[in-house]
C-alpha cells in the first residue's frame, strides 16, 4: 500500500486526520446530553437511531481549550475497536491520502504521543494522525462502560 486514506480535520485551530477507514460519516451539528459522572473527555451522549453513541472532546484529551459546541458544528462518526462514537469537530476536508513515504508512525521520536497513529508531512505543513484506538484512555473507557450499564438498567448511580 503506498497510500494512506485519511479524512483531515479542524480542531482548536490544528489539523488533524483519521483514518479513513475508521470513519463511519460525517453528521450536522446534534445534540448532545450531558452523562452525570462521566470522564471529562465526555461531552455527553447522543441518541442516533436508538444507539446510543459517546461523544469525545478531543481537544480537552490533548489538554487543549475546549471550543463550545456550535450549531453548525460537524460531528465525525467514529468505529473503534471496542465501540462507535462521535468527534465534534470545527470543520471537516475532503477525504484524501497522503504518500506513505510521507507519513511518520507513531511511536517514533519524532512523534512522541502515544495518542496519535503519526504524522504527514504536507506542501501545507503537518497534519497530526489521531489514534481513534486512543480517543479514551483505558479508565475512561471503563467508567463510561459502567455509566452505560447502569443507565441500561434504569440506574442512574445516584444512591
Amino acid at each position: 500500500m503506498d497510500r494512506y486514506p485519511v479524512l483531515p480535520f479542524w480542531l482548536a485551530g490544528q489539523p488533524l486526520a483519521v483514518a479513513l477507514a475508521q470513519v463511519v460519516r460525517v453528521l450536522p451539528a446534534l445534540h448532545c446530553t450531558p452523562l452525570p459522572g462521566a470522564p471529562e473527555t465526555i461531552c455527553g451522549l447522543v441518541n442516533l437511531r436508538g444507539q446510543l453513541l459517546p461523544v469525545v472532546d478531543l481537544a480537552r484529551r490533548f489538554g487543549w481549550n475546549a471550543p463550545p459546541l456550535a450549531l453548525w458544528q460537524p460531528f465525525i462518526w467514529l468505529t473503534s475497536s471496542t465501540r462507535e462514537l462521535l468527534l465534534p469537530v470545527e470543520r471537516v476536508e475532503a477525504a484524501s491520502s497522503c504518500g506513505v513515504a510521507d507519513f511518520t508512525p507513531a511511536p517514533d521520536p519524532r512523534v512522541p504521543s502515544g495518542l496519535l497513529r503519526g504524522a504527514v508531512r504536507s506542501g501545507e505543513g503537518l497534519l497530526l494522525i489521531q489514534d481513534v484506538e486512543q480517543l479514551l484512555s483505558q479508565a475512561d473507557e471503563d467508567r463510561l462502560e459502567a455509566l452505560l450499564a447502569a443507565r441500561e438498567a434504569g440506574d442512574d448511580g445516584a444512591s
